[in-house]
């Protein structure tokens, strides 16, 4: 399966992006995510198995949103049963986020370039 982050949220019930634990594959904390792999660790992985379990956990507890984190953000049952591990990551979507933080640091060097050439020509 593929489609954007969006959409394969959607499909397997995870809250989405702004939830505590938003990563399709695995359950790293969002405020670990910005922590190098190498400095967190590796967090456990997020399997079909575990995302019905821990949606079957939060039904239980009386469905309440704002308690969605303590079940993983699983607040819906998937729509297809099929394996994480056959899910592509959405390569559009971080291509495009890759590109747009180099294309960020180039127009900032060049913006830099801007002021200093007018600074340097003021001087002739």
């Amino acid at each position: 399966m593929c489609g954007d982050y969006e959409f394969l949220s959607r499909m397997y019930g995870l809250s989405g992006a702004s939830g505590c634990y938003p990563c399709l594959y695995c359950l790293a904390h969002h405020q670990n995510l910005v922590t190098p792999l190498s400095v967190r660790g590796q967090a456990p992985p997020r399997t079909f198995e575990t995302i019905c379990a821990d949606h079957q956990h939060y039904i239980a507890s009386g469905v309440d949103k704002k308690h969605a984190q303590h079940f993983y953000n699983c607040i819906t049952e998937p729509i297809f049963n099929i394996p994480i591990s056959q899910v592509c990551p959405p390569g559009l979507h971080i291509t495009l986020g890759i590109f747009t933080k180099i294309y960020g640091l180039l127009e900032d060097e060049c913006h830099t370039l801007d002021l200093e050439l007018a600074l340097y020509s003021r001087e002739d």
